[in-house]
């Protein structure tokens, strides 16, 4: 590993130069673009088309007060799928992303908080250029402009590949530019998409369909290979739906029962009640298995089209032991399917081959769930797979295209096949890309067009069926970008093609014509406002009226189950995914998401190739040994990390890192994309996967942030099974350990509020949203991988990931961790400056201009929460990264502590509106940055004095207990039981929950 600075990070000992050639904003440039973005605004709703005048902000905005933040909603978009968020702003400035808090608005997920980091990223592409020349905008559209107009009068066929298109005025747009221009090729591009689920629908019902879930409405869930509170772009949503089915308020109340049956280890499968391990491969044998049965066992009709017949070579008392399940298990997952009919979802994940899809389509019809608990509707136009982008770009390479324009889309980087890629571009006389990055698809451009942030852009989204989201720029561009479709608009202006003025003002021309209620009282100026304002509007949705399945493709389906073949041999099934943290790549340049620990492997700055402890002994690996990785005539090398609970058999890695370009992404991990079959049905399953070890590497070359995974005798996190916490588990003593250890500091009285935090480990699914949040919150440096893996990481939250029981199929438990807050705190009797000091409202407080760096109080913090400066992260940042900091929050300086406050900043604020307000602080006021990112809202924050507070309620429940209570610290932390909703009659040895360490 290299050293370097991250773009949130400061110079490392060894690194590169982070100031070296790059032009940095000047403070009369910077005040001047900060004017003009308040002058744009007039509140959360703004919607003026003109950009405002730059003017000296000796002369304020009238709606901008000096110190009180702005919000504004917003909508972010990943793939397929979008997120309605609200934006907090400073003097003109975005400094924190959160989920909007409307009915309708979403739940932003961890990737969309962190991309703030994107706008202020001293790599963003400036201006245009030409062959790595810079060039002015008027030759950029004219030379694009140029493009265009000769292959409409010549009638030759241009490229235009995009990521998805979600927004309906963007498909007008390019529905226009399509005929203006009849040889217009439009193709969406998402890597990642799941793409065998979308042909499998489309082949039994012959329209590109996709599946929404509803897991709000599932009592049973199954997911096969399917990570969808994990990586999945809507897994946000997913869990906040999840975790409301997960927190029984007293014993007696139901929970969701979560079954995964999965290959590689995935967050689902982590936070399965029951979770069985088996190759990808055998996945549809699986399912057709479990339709026989519910016909059989519990006579539920078969769908429409599926014959008893087909399901002959499925006997329930033979393949499972084929499979290496047990039958008694597989009785016991249909019985329980059956019981919930009409609640229960099966979901199968994007790695699966089309078969096993379609069975699992089959089971939500035939168990009720299809239109319930899944629902189909139109899919994204225009989406295409490998296959299909291979054949474009071998019409490329023939020389059939005039031009090609490459928006949002990265296929130099994605594509496996490179060589294929480098011919198109060369027969392709004009190729274009419009992004934010100088990436690998730029570079083999010719002409690199820089695209505005989304921050600094307008747009509307389909975010869910009778919901249409808004985006509206919280800031103008910081530099001579433009947004896509402005660049394309232009393009139009030019060939005389009839067009709006700007994209706002077409944006608003559709609304009017289409979105506003006909005959509403309210004038359109009003609408507009209030939907910018809320984030988008309702309404009512369209269900998609769908013809019988398809009987052939039925047949077909069950006839390629039973060809599965069967575990054999030593060859791996490699599983590829994207990355939770850097995605598909796009946010390889990210430092907050590079060093985001992964919520399984607990990993960072790296995508290392994931084994059973299986197969591990048997190649003799241990973590961070390095081997190289053979995979359809590609080889790479990577380390290991022998991953506890990964089915033998199975390697898995990750998407989006062996990046080529940007400073912080160069060089990090390997490019998986590689070992991608693109004539593949199941591009994302690679089989006949070799390993061989190199005889090189240790664990010492993993940055992982957590490197002991069993919690030894002491149990920090506390885990009953449902039966359990019924029978009365935790209801003998609210506190059960003696408080061995007198404390010699007096007991402290808190006369006003005394804040404290409740952390509902049923409902956290160790997310990581929490972490992020709290880094963008607390100015919080990036440090890099070498100061990772010694130990040196500076994120002020963590989330621990422990495992217990049997390694093959362990039970893993999370639990976030941050300052206790202590009422009788170890760190602060130590300190010799009297820097930690103890606050009214209970507050564990540090003055960093008084700490002096000796450590003494990390050395005394029971919870290792204390984070220490070892470098000056902060002073080497090139511009424009420091407009990224909360100014409510101290930036410190090298060699001092720092750790959790509640968010403090956060506390003086609420105090200040309500006293502003004439009103005493109400519970829910307060809402430190982890609480409001929390998509399964299981961190509640309140007065812990106040009796009827959420957090006294939740901290005072049968589940409540405090980590470490027998010394005598009085924290203010209190965290509830987790519960498994364990089937009581699983006797299976290996499956059963862990009840203690192996």
């Amino acid at each position: 590993m290299k050293d370097r600075n991250q773009h949130d990070g400061a110079r490392v000992p060894g690194g590169w130069d982070p100031l070296a050639g790059l032009d940095a904003l000047s403070r009369r440039r910077f005040l001047a673009l900060m004017a003009a973005s308040a002058a744009l605004v007039s509140g959360a709703s703004c919607s003026r088309a003109d950009r405002g005048s730059i003017v000296p902000y000796t002369r304020t905005p009238g709606d901008v007060v000096p110190g009180v933040p702005l919000f504004y909603s917003s909508t972010f978009q990943e793939g397929t799928v979008a997120q309605g968020l609200s934006v907090r702003t400073r003097e003109g400035r975005p400094i924190h992303i959160e989920p909007n808090p409307r009915p309708f608005g979403g739940q932003a997920g961890l990737r969309a908080m962190a991309d703030l980091l994107g706008l202020y990223d001293p790599d963003r592409l400036r201006a245009p250029s030409r062959l790595g020349t810079p060039a002015a905008w008027k030759d950029a559209i004219g030379a694009l402009e140029a493009a265009l107009e000769d292959a409409r009068l010549y009638d030759r066929p241009v490229l235009l590949l995009t990521g998805a298109v979600l927004s309906p005025t963007l498909r007008g747009l390019l529905y226009d530019l399509g005929f203006a221009i009849p040889g217009l090729r439009h193709a969406a591009w998402e890597p990642c998409h799941a793409r065998t689920e979308a042909h499998a629908l489309e082949a039994l019902y012959g329209r590109p369909l996709a599946a929404r879930l509803r897991v709000e409405r599932a009592d049973v869930l199954l997911a096969l290979e399917a990570d969808f509170l994990g990586v999945d772009p809507g897994s946000a949503d997913h869990i906040r739906a999840f975790a409301r089915r997960r927190t029984p308020s007293r014993p007696g109340e139901g929970m969701n029962r979560l079954w995964a049956v999965e290959g590689a280890m995935t967050l689902t499968g982590a936070n399965a009640d029951e979770r069985w391990r088996l190759r990808p491969t055998a996945m549809a044998r699986l399912l057709f298995t479990l339709i026989r049965l519910l016909h059989e066992a519990h006579a539920l009709p078969l769908p429409v089209g599926l014959e008893p017949g087909a399901l002959a070579p499925f006997g329930a008392e033979t393949a499972p032991p084929r499979l290496g399940l047990p039958v008694s298990g597989l009785r016991r997952l249909a019985a329980d399917l059956a019981h919930a009919r009409g609640a229960s979802l099966v979901v199968a994940g994007p790695s699966l081959p089309p078969e096993a899809h379609v069975a699992c389509h089959l089971l939500n019809l035939m168990l009720g769930g299809a239109g319930r608990t899944v629902e189909l509707e139109p899919a994204p136009a225009g989406l295409i797979d490998f296959g299909e982008l291979r054949g474009l770009l071998e019409e490329a390479a023939a020389g059939k295209f005039a031009a090609a324009v490459f928006w949002g889309a990265n296929p130099a980087y994605d594509f496996p096949e490179n060589e294929l890629w480098k011919r198109a571009v060369a027969r392709t006389p004009a190729t274009f890309r419009i992004g934010r990055y100088e990436d690998e698809t730029a570079l083999d451009c010719a002409w690199r067009l820089p695209e505005s942030h989304w921050l600094e852009s307008w747009g509307d989204f389909d975010l869910a069926p009778g919901c249409l989201a808004l985006r509206q720029p919280a800031i103008a561009p910081l530099y001579g970008t433009m947004q896509g479709e402005e660049i394309l608009m232009a393009c139009m202006r030019r060939m005389k093609i009839p067009v709006a003025a700007t994209y706002h003002e077409r944006l608003k021309a559709r609304w009017l014509l289409e979105e506003f209620p006909v005959g509403s009282p309210v004038p359109f100026e009003a609408f507009w406002n209030a939907a910018l304002g809320a984030g988008g509007r309702e309404k009512e949705p369209g269900a998609p009226d769908l013809p019988p399945a398809d009987a052939g493709e039925i047949k077909r389906a069950a006839a390629a189950a039973e060809r599965s073949p069967l575990a054999a041999g030593t060859d791996l099934e490699l599983v590829l995914s994207p990355a939770p943290g850097v995605y598909d790549g796009r946010y390889g340049n990210n430092g907050w998401l590079q060093e985001l620990p992964d919520p399984v492997t607990k990993a960072t700055w790296c995508n290392p190739l994931l084994l059973s402890p299986e197969d591990a002994d048997r190649l003799r690996l241990a973590d961070g040994a390095r081997v190289r990785l053979f995979a359809g005539g590609v080889e790479v090398e990577t380390p290991v990390i022998v991953q506890a609970g990964q089915a033998p058999g199975v390697a898995s890695l990750a998407l989006g890192y062996g990046r080529r370009t940007g400073s912080v992404a160069a060089g990090i991990g390997v490019n998986a994309f590689g070992l991608i079959d693109s004539r593949s049905g199941t591009p994302c399953l690679v089989p006949g996967t070799r390993v061989l070890p190199t005889g090189k590497g240790d664990s010492g070359d993993l940055a992982r942030r957590q490197t002991h995974p069993r919690m030894e005798p002491r149990h920090p996190v506390r885990s009953w099974t449902l039966a359990e916490f019924a029978a009365g588990a935790g209801s003998e003593t609210h506190h059960p350990e003696a408080h061995a250890t007198a404390s010699l500091i007096p007991e402290r009285r808190h006369p006003g509020p005394r804040w404290g935090m409740a952390v509902d480990l049923s409902a956290c699914v160790g997310c990581s949203a929490c972490v992020v949040a709290c880094q963008s919150e607390n100015n919080i440096p990036v440090v890099g991988p070498e100061q990772v893996a010694l130990g040196r990481d500076m994120q002020w939250l963590r989330v621990d990931r422990y495992y217990q029981g049997d390694p093959r199929a362990p039970r893993v438990l999370h639990q976030p961790m941050f300052c206790q807050q202590c009422d009788n705190a170890p760190c602060e009797i130590v300190c010799p400056v009297n820097a930690t000091t103890h606050s009214p409202d209970g507050l564990n407080q540090m003055a960093y201009n008084r700490c002096v760096g000796t450590r003494y109080c990390s050395n005394n913090c029971p919870f290792k929460v204390r984070r220490f400066n070892f470098f000056d992260y902060t002073s080497m940042k090139r511009e424009p990264e420091t407009l990224a900091y909360n100014p409510e929050v101290t930036v410190r300086p090298r060699g001092v502590m720092e750790k959790c406050t509640f968010c403090v900043q956060r506390i003086q604020e609420a105090k200040q509106r309500a006293k502003g307000e004439g009103r005493a602080l109400l519970d829910g006021d307060i809402r430190p940055a982890c609480a409001a990112a929390c998509p399964a809202s299981a961190i509640a924050f309140g007065d812990l004095n106040d009796a009827r507070s959420r957090v006294s309620r939740l901290a005072a429940s049968a589940r409540g207990y405090r980590l470490l209570e027998d010394l005598g610290i009085g924290p203010k932390v209190a965290y509830l039981a987790d519960l498994v909703n364990a089937d009581p009659d699983n006797t299976d040895p290996v499956n059963a929950a862990g009840k203690g360490d192996a």
